[in-house]
């Protein structure tokens, strides 16, 4: 009787921790599964039991009932990439937060453009011949360099005592094949240089130019979508 009383006991005090294991929730399981991912959110998808986790610059997919990670795009049935129209909107919220004052300001129009873009990239210099005319935008420019040669670019304009007038020749090609750049050692321009990469990384930005105009995060220089929006 008296080892019948322990065992009873024994499952009452087990039954409680399974149930609790049962009940955790798809974080908690994940935590436990992937203790090495770091991630930023966790929320359901419209897909019964897949969950999209955002690290802070991507998305990917977890199934807590087979314990797994899904990498790849998710696409509705009208075509719809639905994954990046996620990763738009949550680019779109960093964006309003971003410290303008750390970029190079283009501009006094009562439209506001924010762009990060690299001084090598050929759609950035189309991006630039189609808003340079314009007379209705402010641009805020954050430079993310893809390359050695485009970061020393970015210093020379950044060294430079007029800064707009160095942006538009490194622009116009000016300091195209070789030409001799000036490659300062100032400190601000160091912790700008640093900064506008930093926040490049944390936005999660992978494909430039990228802009962010009226709350509405372009990727690539597509024209018509840009004109639309400046018109609106």
């Amino acid at each position: 009787m008296k080892k019948l009383a322990i065992a009873v006991l024994c499952l009452l005090l087990i039954i409680p921790v399974c149930a609790g294991a049962k009940n955790l929730t798809p974080e908690e399981k994940f935590k436990k599964s992937f203790p090495k991912n770091n991630f930023e959110s966790i929320k359901p998808t419209s897909i019964k039991g897949v969950y999209e986790i955002y690290t802070g610059n991507q998305i990917y997919y977890y199934m807590p009932e087979a314990e797994v990670i899904i990498y790849g795009d998710i696409i509705s049935q009208n075509g719809v990439n639905i994954t990046r129209e996620s990763n738009l909107k949550k680019i779109a919220a960093k964006m309003t937060n971003l410290p303008l004052d750390s970029s190079l300001k283009i501009g006094n129009g009562k439209i506001t453009v924010i762009e990060f873009m690299d001084p090598d990239c050929h759609y950035c210099r189309q991006a630039y011949n189609f808003f340079s005319p314009r007379q209705d935008v402010t641009i805020y420019v954050f430079f993310s360099p893809s390359s050695q040669n485009s970061e020393k670019k970015i210093r020379h304009i950044l060294c430079a005592p007029d800064k707009l007038k160095m942006y538009e020749d490194v622009l116009t090609g000016k300091f195209d094949n070789n030409a001799p750049l000036n490659i300062c050692t100032d400190k601000k321009v160091d912790e700008t240089i640093k900064t506008h990469m930093r926040l490049s990384s944390q936005i999660g930005i992978r494909s430039i130019p990228l802009f962010f105009i009226k709350g509405q995060v372009i990727v690539g220089f597509e024209r018509a979508i840009i004109e639309k929006l400046l018109k609106d």
